[in-house]
């Protein structure tokens, strides 16, 4: 998790939401000169004229930058979220000069967001939720998602802003393929790539599959790693399941006993990824994890010997799984340059990892019960 994914709230907790633990308060303060304001206070009728919404424009940003303080904090301290969030402005002096003072309290606290994400999903209940009667609203947020799958089987969805903003607020999770689909189609052809487009599909794509049932994504995202992807699309997609946490160690083992080796590596990259809580069944997960890592990852390329040029005297070699013939003493494949596993120099190797969920195993075990 990163500190921007921290959630604020100004309540002591979130709807149907459990608290697993609070940590404990924390106090952020910003500082800018009342210069900054001056040509908002010229006059009151610029206050509540024309000026007014670029001052609250300013005084918003302000207030967003104390709370991103807030999340920093918070999440150097293990929390996830942020409870009774309190802003105060207050007007300072020091050396002659007028300042303001932006300050944020709150409570950092470890909430479990999964059970609230995937059971209260807004429009599951637009849906399930039969009365006697039947709002506007609601009947209008059903009709555009009815629209937004009919587009979608017919192809012809165009996914603008708006369309994200709904589909991500009701969890339109009948959309789930097509949107993979594309964000895999718009970073296999690498060419297109253009960073900030490229930046605002990967954030919307992982928001959205953070937002849907859990189980959707999970068995969408890592069956999608399982096909003939490019490496930089799979690549891409191993970023956006590190980035939303969507990491389970079931399918991670699947990865790692594929025969592809591009397929194992996106398993081995994930076994060592970052969740967002960890409970007792893990340890015997990691446990399993590390023994298939050891039996997975044998020679990939074969030992043989040939005949030297223009003589009967045998020499070693071995051929690489590119089928190019190396010399035994050559490490690294003169045409691939991997060596007789498939890793390149430089690159991780399977020991490695195995390490690493071992730190991991061995701390679980002497912190969760």
């Amino acid at each position: 998790m990163i500190a921007q994914k921290v959630k604020v709230t100004t309540t002591s907790g979130f709807d149907n939401v459990i608290i697993e633990k609070y940590l404990e308060p924390i106090t952020a303060h910003v500082v800018v000169g009342m210069n900054l304001f001056k040509d908002f206070f010229g006059s009151l009728t610029d206050i509540f004229g024309g000026k007014s919404k670029t001052y609250q424009n300013t005084l918003s940003s302000i207030n967003e930058e104390v709370i991103n303080e807030l999340r920093k904090k918070a999440y150097s301290l293990g929390g996830n979220c942020i409870l009774s969030l309190k802003i105060d402005n207050d007007e300072v002096s020091a050396q002659g000069k007028s300042m303001m003072m932006v300050s944020a309290i709150g409570t950092v606290a470890i909430a479990n967001f999964s059970k609230e994400i995937y059971s209260n999903n807004k429009l599951d209940s637009l849906n399930k939720d039969k009365s006697s009667r039947i709002s506007n609203e609601r009947l209008r947020i059903i009709q555009e998602k009815e629209q937004y799958i009919r587009e979608c089987k017919n192809d012809s969805i165009v996914m603008d802003d708006d369309s994200w903003i709904f589909v991500k607020k009701f969890g339109v999770s009948e959309l789930s393929d097509y949107i993979l689909n594309n964000f895999i189609h718009y970073f296999n052809n690498f060419i297109e790539y253009r960073s900030e487009e490229s930046k605002d599909l990967f954030n919307n794509t992982s928001e959205y599959f953070l937002i849907i049932d859990q189980n959707i994504s999970v068995k969408l995202l890592y069956n999608k790693i399982k096909e003939g992807i490019s490496l930089y699309a799979r690549n891409e997609l191993i970023k956006l399941i590190k980035e939303t946490k969507l990491i389970n160690y079931s399918e991670i083992i699947d990865l790692i006993k594929n025969q592809d080796l591009y397929i194992q590596k996106a398993g081995l990259l994930l076994a060592i990824s970052e969740k967002e809580y960890y409970d007792k069944s893990d340890i015997q997960f990691i446990k399993e994890i590390t023994k298939v890592i050891s039996s997975s990852f044998q020679q990939r390329g074969e030992k043989s010997t040939k005949k030297k040029a223009l003589s009967s005297k045998l020499i070693e070699i071995w051929i690489c799984d590119c089928d190019k013939e190396n010399s035994i003493n050559n490490k690294y494949c003169s045409y691939c340059k991997r060596d007789i596993f498939g890793f390149k120099k430089g690159e991780e190797k399977p020991s490695s990892y195995i390490q690493k969920l071992s730190n991991i195993e061995r701390i679980l075990i002497d912190n969760v019960m």
